[in-house]
């Protein structure tokens, strides 16, 4: 524990206005409640009550399966919006003195509220079951070897085109990122862009850079270690420019989500690189396609073999639980009981997730909607299944990593509309991040030198 409060002193000075010595010093002392289980044990005749938050869809159904099926301990669900909203809601409640036990969460969010003490480990009573979990999910859900989220989704990436157009134009689906730039030229001749690349969100650069086997934060000793411009993001970098410099992309902004879907719906953009959640958004706003899509596995670039990114989400146990053995236990059962995943992988009564369980296989199937691939959903779902089994492993959040993602989203509008090259972009992140984590405190290598 020594070299995570190392690696993340300075972190919590931002919102707990702590005077913290240098980054060799200590970290945020721990709560009482944080050590250790408060050692509450419910009963028939007065249940531990949990408090849970969160807003995927399929949740609160999901908390009515746990509640039927245990007497000593039950869950109050409250859903919250997502996102920020819910991120900051959490560090509030948690300023307050009233964080809930249990609270939904992503990935990056791990590293910034460890180090301000809002979510606790959860190491020993999650261990139990980690061979119910997929291993890429398990690992993710680490920091330096400690549990800090139960993983209850990810997220593989694959390859959709409209075949009518594929078909028309002799192409088959691309099998490197370069044959995936090419075909940038071929359907631009036909009146059709290749992707969308929103100007406000520059997730494609960083989900391309992570799945050519990039990782721009490193542990390294007691440090972080930075680097965005190593030849894996570079590579990636190239494929983005290209197809910017090529007018091979749509930009349409996801503001304007109708729209965004109308423009795949006629195929006035023919491609994506998508995830199991967003083919419901797809038949929900489709009206001319259904049945066109078919699916393939997602481009490879040199560097990174097969691999493709695969965020997870899941849920935590805030450092103010008085009864945190008892909500870490729930949150694994939620995330593995096999009634609970089927409700939260369905389509229609939840979100679409991909389970994080290991046996994620089975469900599937249901996962893709056959009215958007029609003939191609058998092809669909085996795309699908090998994709969450050929994930990258190696990609860290660091501990400003939501800063530093809204200082790029601010540069990358810039390279949508050729003001800036994406090398430049990439050029002035390495800077940002490596000052930005030294006026926090925190020990940093400038992995780009």
């Amino acid at each position: 524990m020594k070299v995570m409060k190392r690696l993340l002193t300075g972190v919590a000075v931002l919102t707990t206005a702590a005077t913290l010595a240098a980054c060799g010093g200590a970290a945020p002392t721990p709560s009482a409640s944080s050590t250790a289980d408060a050692g509450i044990a419910g009963t028939d005749d007065k249940p531990i009550t949990l408090e849970y938050w969160g807003w995927a869809k399929g949740t609160g159904e999901q908390v009515k399966l746990f509640n039927a099926a245990h007497k000593n301990v039950q869950i109050k669900f409250t859903e919250v919006k997502g996102g920020s909203d819910a991120l900051n809601g959490l560090r509030n409640a948690a300023s307050a003195g009233n964080a809930p036990d249990l609270h939904q969460g992503i990935q990056d969010w791990v590293v910034p509220l460890v180090a301000e003490n809002i979510i606790t480990d959860i190491t020993d009573w999650v261990t139990p079951a980690e061979k119910e979990f997929k291993a890429s999910a398990f690992k993710s859900s680490q920091v330096n070897g400690k549990n800090y989220i139960v993983p209850n989704a990810q997220a593989p990436q694959f390859f959709v085109y409209q075949t009518p157009v594929y078909d028309k134009l002799g192409l088959k689906p691309p099998k490197t990122m370069e044959e995936f730039a090419d075909q940038g030229k071929v359907l631009g001749a036909a009146g059709h862009k290749l992707t969308n690349m929103a100007g406000e969100d520059p997730s494609t650069l960083v989900n391309w850079a992570w799945q050519a086997g990039a990782s721009w934060y490193k542990v390294d000793g007691d440090s972080w270690k930075i680097n965005f411009l190593d030849d894996a993001t570079l590579e990636a970098a190239d494929i983005t420019q290209r197809l910017i410099d090529e007018d091979a992309i749509s930009t349409q902004t996801f503001a304007d989500y109708a729209a965004v879907q109308q423009m795949y719906d006629k195929a006035n953009t023919a491609t994506r690189h998508i995830y199991t959640w967003s083919t419901n958004g797809m038949v929900n706003n489709f009206k001319e396609s259904f049945g066109n899509w078919a699916a393939a596995p997602i481009p490879e670039f040199s560097t990174g073999g097969k691999a493709n990114v695969s965020p997870i989400g899941g849920t935590f146990v805030t450092d103010q639980s008085k009864s945190k053995k008892a909500a870490a236990e729930a949150a694994v059962w939620l995330a593995t009981n096999k009634e609970s995943v089927t409700l939260a992988a369905d389509p229609i009564k939840g979100s679409s997730a991909f389970p994080a369980v290991a046996d994620s296989d089975a469900y599937v199937a249901n996962m893709l909607p056959e009215k958007l691939f029609g003939a191609n959903h058998a092809q669909a779902v085996k795309v699908a299944t090998q994709a969450s089994k050929d994930i990258a492993g190696d990609w860290t959040y660091g501990p400003n990593y939501t800063a530093m993602y809204t200082e790029m989203a601010d540069g990358w509008a810039k390279v949508i509309t050729k003001q800036q090259k994406v090398t430049d972009l990439l050029e002035h992140m390495q800077e940002w991040t490596v000052n930005d984590l030294k006026k926090k405190g925190i020990n940093v290598v400038d992995g780009s030198k």
